[in-house]
């Protein structure tokens, strides 16, 4: 199926913004966003950029303060180049041009 779920979150481990491709109900979706979440927070900056997780393999990039985390099938392979983060950053400048990547 290709990518699982996309998932923009803060250096505290918050989520700012997430999008699914496939169901997962509420307690699900927290389950596995706070799993993630952990695992790529406490990796350190010479660690690949990479995490297998449960049936995913999830590709993360820093981007300032925010992470952007894409998790596809484990038969999949996604570049790291593939997770756009400064475009994403720039659009949404773009839209809010008075907020800061803080208020995200």
């Amino acid at each position: 199926m290709g990518i699982r779920f996309v998932l923009m979150v803060n250096k505290q481990g918050q989520t700012r913004l997430a999008q699914y491709y496939e169901y997962l109900n509420i307690e699900e979706r927290r389950a596995l966003e706070g799993e993630i979440v952990r695992k790529c927070l406490t990796r350190n900056e010479q660690q690949c950029s990479f995490v297998e997780h449960r049936n995913y393999k999830v590709v993360y990039r820093r981007y300032a303060s925010l992470f952007f985390l894409v998790g596809v099938d484990n038969e999949e392979l996604c570049d790291v180049d593939d997770v756009k983060a400064p475009n994403v950053v720039t659009t949404i400048d773009g839209i809010m041009k008075h907020h800061l990547k803080l208020h995200i």
